[in-house]
């Protein structure tokens, strides 16, 4: 803009000084011409006024030459038929005839005449002033070559362009000053709004004119200014959006009124295995794989109304609750934007109802079974009809039987409640492994000894403590080896290993039994499954023995593995990280 303004100052300052100059130089041309013909015709009219009527024409002849001398100018006499009778620089006697002159014509008629042409007689342009006189002499001629017109233009001209020259560059410096002013400020408004455009919000300019750029400036800092806390503004609050957006659990996914995707949360990208910039402003319509979903959600775009939907979706298995809900304008509610879609994933929920429900049928059936028996024998019992008292004594040892497996049942109940319901252990101290795994080998000895079974232990020496709930720790070791007491034959052995590698503690029981086939194993910690339920339950089991050890082992961040083989046996082996939180070297007590 600021060379813009410079071009246009120059060709305007350039074609005011040509005018001016061309105007000036008219003026002077013709003033000096018209001092020119004043000076020629004061002259011409001395000379008139001098001249003696009785001179002879050599006289006239020698006169012009005088007198021209003296003022400079060529002088000619002229009779009536228009001969020289005197002249100041053509000789007479071989001078054409003037008769036909332009100026001598209009003096013979008794007017003072003018004229500018070429002189035939002196080879140049010249300039004649002519007057009547009387008649012996008819007209008085004055003239001089217009080379002196054309000498004193270009003396003029050379002082008039210096001095144009010099007024324009004045001008110019002066004006390229001035459009500077003004359009420095222009450029800062211009450089500030590009730099804005770009994202620096806040941008100013400084301008201390008062003028009415400076309240533009003025105004547009205050602009500048309210802009950037507007932005701030909305940064902060769509930043505050869009995290909770992101941080929320269910899959969110807006869309405008062409069903195409504004947003999606990270929740529904991992949900559909999608990514934000691949599928925004793309129809979400084309972005579903799953197409009993794309037609539900199609369903509710179409209903235009908030609704939600319950739907099992396939690749993988999920179980969504599908919320619409239409997006309006707080100044317009009557106007949509566009909707936002929710995705809840109840696959976990409606995975835990099965399992409640299960838990319940298998709680009421286990309860229900020795109830049963224990109610019928009691019945029989009562009524007398039993008189043989080893039948009653075998009666009332049933009793006895079912009330010691209804009470191990709830004690494992309580225990597993217990487990789950706390999401931190309790009453935690540092725990002695060795120590503890011999002293509950000790205990089952009696009971393995009964069928002829050995228990041995190889657990290394040094071993370091953990820090948690012993009676916890102590319940899957209790777990596991009264399980493969349980389930190995008389004159099988029992083997219980422990060492740590990587700060973590390996503990393995292995024992020679009946052995698990490969269709059971991943089933094996579930509550109440039982691999021979009629076996399970004539050897006294529960059904939530390893489902006991598997949330034990989980609370003390670990994991379980199972190996085994039909008719060779069973290892479950249990790692237990030692960390930097729980790690007490061994050698210290409980």
């Amino acid at each position: 803009m600021q060379r813009r303004l410079f071009v246009a100052l120059v060709v305007a300052v350039l074609i005011a000084v040509i005018i001016t100059g061309s105007l000036i130089m008219s003026l002077l041309r013709i003033n000096y011409l018209n001092d020119l013909e004043d000076k020629l015709l004061t002259n011409s009219k001395l000379i008139r006024y001098n001249i003696d009527e009785n001179y002879n024409i050599t006289d006239f002849d020698r006169l012009a030459k005088n007198y021209s001398k003296e003022i400079n100018t060529r002088i000619s006499f002229i009779d009536k038929q228009g001969w020289l009778i005197g002249d100041s620089e053509v000789n007479i006697e071989i001078a054409e005839n003037h008769f036909n002159r332009e100026e001598v014509k209009i003096a013979l008629q008794g007017r003072i005449a003018t004229a500018k042409r070429y002189s035939k007689s002196l080879d140049k342009n010249m300039f004649y002033v002519a007057i009547p006189y009387n008649n012996q002499i008819a007209v008085i001629r004055l003239s001089v070559p217009l080379t002196y017109a054309t000498e004193y233009y270009r003396d003029i001209f050379k002082y008039i362009l210096i001095s144009i020259g010099f007024g324009t560059i004045v001008a110019i410096f002066l004006g390229y000053r001035y459009i500077y002013s003004i359009t420095n400020p222009i450029k800062q408004l211009t450089s500030a709004t590009k730099s804005i455009a770009k994202g620096n919000y806040g941008e100013k300019v400084y301008y201390t004119s008062h003028d009415e750029i400076g309240m533009l400036a003025n105004s547009f800092n205050i602009m500048s200014k309210k802009l950037y806390d507007n932005i701030e503004e909305l940064k902060e609050n769509s930043t505050k959006t869009k995290a909770i957006l992101k941080s929320m659990i269910n899959g969110i996914i807006a869309i405008n009124n062409n069903n195409n995707i504004i947003f999606i949360n990270p929740t529904a990208e991992k949900m559909f295995g999608l990514v934000e910039e691949d599928v925004r402003n793309k129809s979400i319509l084309d972005i579903l794989s799953d197409e009993e979903l794309k037609n539900e959600i199609k369903e509710l775009l179409e209903s235009n109304i908030t609704s939600k939907i319950e739907i099992e979706v396939y690749n993988p298995y999920k179980v969504l609750s599908v919320y619409t809900n239409i997006i309006v304008l707080d100044n317009d509610p009557t106007r949509k934007i566009g909707v936002v879609i929710s995705f809840q994933d109840i696959t976990d929920m409606r995975k835990l109802e099965i399992m409640r429900k299960d838990f319940v049928a298998n709680v009421s059936h286990e309860l229900k079974t020795p109830l049963t028996s224990i109610q019928g024998f009691i019945e029989t019992l009562k009524n007398g009809e039993i008189k043989d008292e080893k039948v009653r004594n075998r009666f009332l040892d049933i009793i006895d039987i079912e009330s010691k497996r209804l009470t191990a049942l709830i004690k494992d109940l309580l225990i597993l409640s217990d487990i789950e319901n706390k999401h931190q252990m309790v009453s935690m101290q540092n725990i002695n492994i060795r120590k503890c795994i011999v002293d509950l080998i000790e205990m089952f000895e009696k009971i393995a000894s009964k069928k002829n079974i050995k228990i041995k232990e190889k657990i290394s020496g040094g071993l370091p403590s953990i820090y948690g709930n012993i009676s916890w720790f102590k319940q899957i070791i209790i777990n596991l080896i009264d399980n493969s007491i349980k389930y190995t034959p008389s004159g099988g052995k029992i083997e219980i290993i422990g060492y740590e590698i990587d700060d973590k503690i390996h503990i393995r029981v292995k024992d020679t039994g009946i052995g698990i086939s490969k269709e059971h194993i991943s089933r094996l910690f579930e509550r109440f499954y039982r691999v021979d339920k009629a076996r399970s339950r004539k050897i006294g089991g529960t059904g939530l023995g390893l489902a006991i050890v598997k949330h034990i082992v989980i609370a003390f961040k670990g994991e379980i593995k199972v190996k085994s083989e039909v008719n060779k046996g069973t290892e479950f082996e249990v790692i237990i990280p030692v960390n930097s939180d729980n790690l007490y070297k061994s050698g210290i007590e409980e």
